[in-house]
């Protein structure tokens, strides 16, 4: 585009959808773990230098990399495990990859591309003289199901991973070029790592590495490398979410819990590893991405790399396509890339979120959310901030406690940034439900009530995109695992294992949110939350929100059939009231 060509671009469904950080995030400031194997007594011998190389790559644009003591590093990383050796801290870079995905799409757009979101490919054109060159694609819009034929001089397919599914319509006796790598990702909240320290483990417990960053104010782990065919659901394996609170236990201090609770949300996502079918047979294995053309279609194909080199991919496989059409060959210009800031960077200063503050009266996260998030163009979205009615911030209202986002921004990006869903609303314009499952639920009726305003939606569309929205976020790891976890639980359990069930956040006692939840997870759903207090009511005998293992036996031994919630549970445990006893001798007793 930047080189004069007239381009169309299409996505199955959201922009960056099946890739949006369901694999990336980069650490700002590392120190590895603790290291139990010999191989590693000459880390400190051996790392300074690594490192300086790894400083090189970026020009030595970055702070320096260096060795830190052990006092200091306690004090500024005091969640660490005090066992550790070496300390070897490196800096890296951080993005919000899915708005990075959302802005090259809309630059594209303001250069004079063809962009649209929710549209697939479901089938190629071919050229007449039956020569097997394709000349176009046949699309479907995803939203109202029309089809359509785009025509091109060329075409290319960037899928990701799932570049082979759409090599696979161009020819169904295809090569396979990607293999992929899954990686799980589960978020814990900030105050498990210091701000703008992360950590790097690279001698877990399979070999795998793993990251412990912060971001978006909460903190990240996650690991790669787990090989298997790529799916677009986020769910994560519940395996996945244990083993990496597992490893993250062995490096953090011994008075700190990690909890299951803790996790607020938690994916997978994929990675390609690629290689060139139409390679001559002994040419090397592509270690970065992989532009290659069908002789037969002449499609190209570019699949593999990673963001630190996007535009460096989009340039190559735009100078292969161009040196294959002499068309398109007159036309072209020297590439731009390198020069051309995304939407929103033109006019951008570092005290950009200092003026927000000052003109709009917007508090300081929001600010610096608004900020790194839209750029220059976060003036746009300020002028659409109502007046707060309290003393600070005075604008701005906020879609949820404790995240940044405000209820102007949904506006804003339906009107000028091709928001269409609930979904790709919560997931990938703000990333609600990849910092906070639960919360993304919480709010998306607010947000499918705004939308609607903004989209003009009747109410039958609204309840769609909510249900939609809800059925994509239920895939999401949470605070406690999934339905079908649950439902596989022992049939016999006695009173302490159901109440330590209950016990999500595992400090002793029931909260009545903890109860609604739990409930609900195994089938039990309150028809509103009167109905559920009342329930907690007859647990908490002593009126103080909290229910402790004793109150919680004495509801137990007290309530009869007659009560849904304890029938639920009997039910779901196989309990025998014949057998149960009465009294304190009955805490013991296993169900069934």
């Amino acid at each position: 585009l930047s080189q004069g060509a007239a381009v169309v671009t299409g996505e199955q469904s959201a922009f960056d959808a099946l890739g949006a950080d369901r694999d990336t995030v980069d650490v700002l400031d590392g120190a590895p773990a603790p290291f139990g194997n010999d191989l590693f007594s000459i880390a400190p011998m051996v790392f300074p230098l690594v490192m300086k190389f790894y400083d090189s790559l970026c020009g030595f644009n970055c702070p320096p990399s260096h060795i830190m003591g052990k006092s200091r590093a306690r004090r500024k990383f005091p969640q660490l495990d005090e066992d550790f050796k070496y300390v070897q801290v490196f800096y890296e870079g951080s993005h919000n990859d899915a708005r990075t995905a959302t802005c090259i799409a809309l630059t594209a757009a303001e250069e004079g591309a063809a962009v649209a979101n929710y549209t697939e490919m479901i089938g190629t054109i071919k050229d007449n003289d039956d020569n097997g060159k394709v000349v176009g694609i046949k699309c479907r819009d995803n939203l109202t199901n029309e089809t359509f034929d785009v025509r091109a001089k060329s075409i290319i397919f960037a899928g990701g991973p799932f570049t082979d599914e759409l090599r696979e319509i161009e020819d169904e006796q295809f090569k396979p070029a990607v293999a992929a790598a899954a990686g799980t990702h589960i978020v814990l909240p900030g105050y498990y790592a210091p701000n703008g320290i992360g950590m790097l483990d690279f001698n877990t417990s399979d070999g795998r590495f793993l990251f412990f960053l912060p971001w978006q104010g909460s903190v990240i782990v996650g690991t790669t490398d787990r090989k298997g065919q790529p799916v677009s659901s986020p769910g994560p394996p519940e395996e996945e979410i244990r083993w990496i609170l597992s490893e993250v236990e062995k490096y953090l201090s011994d008075d700190l819990k990690v909890r299951r609770a803790d996790v607020l949300s938690a994916w997978q996502g994929w990675r390609p590893l690629a290689s060139d079918p139409h390679a001559p047979p002994g040419a090397p294995v592509s270690r970065d991405h992989v532009i290659s053309t069908n002789p037969q279609s002449g499609i190209t194909f570019i699949t593999g790399g990673k963001w630190t080199t996007y535009r460096e991919m989009a340039e190559e496989v735009l100078d292969t396509v161009i040196k294959s059409n002499p068309a398109l060959a007159n036309k072209a210009k020297p590439c731009q890339t390198q020069t051309r800031p995304l939407r929103g960077g033109i006019g951008y200063s570092k005290n950009l979120p200092i003026k927000l503050i000052q003109k709009y009266g917007v508090s300081e996260d929001t600010a610096k959310h608004l900020a790194s998030t839209y750029g220059v163009n976060a003036f746009d979205v300020c002028e659409l901030t109502r007046p707060s009615g309290k003393r600070w911030p005075k604008f701005g209202h906020v879609l949820i406690e404790n995240y940044p986002y405000l209820d102007c921004e949904v506006e804003y990006a339906c009107t000028n940034e091709m928001a269409v869903s609930v979904k790709d609303m919560l997931t990938l314009r703000m990333r609600l439900a990849y910092l906070n499952s639960e919360a993304a639920k919480e709010v998306a009726p607010k947000v499918a009530e705004l939308m609607g305003r903004a989209l003009g939606w009747s109410k039958k569309e609204k309840k769609r995109q909510l249900e939609e929205a809800m059925e994509y976020f239920n895939q999401f790891g949470g605070p406690m695992p999934n339905k079908s976890v649950l439902m596989t639980l022992p049939t016999k359990m006695d009173i302490k294992s159901i109440f330590q069930l209950f016990d999500i956040d595992d400090n002793g006692y029931i909260d009545f949110e903890e109860m609604k939840s739990v409930a609900k997870e195994l089938g039990h759903n309150f028809s509103n939350d009167e109905e559920a207090m009342k329930a907690f009511i007859k647990m908490d005998s002593e009126k103080n929100g909290r229910v402790t293992f004793d109150n919680f036996s004495i509801w137990w031994e007290k309530t009869g059939k007659e009560d849904a919630l304890r029938k639920k549970l009997g039910d779901k445990f196989a309990y025998n009231f014949d057998k149960a006893g009465t009294g304190p001798e009955s805490r013991g007793v296993a169900f069934g």
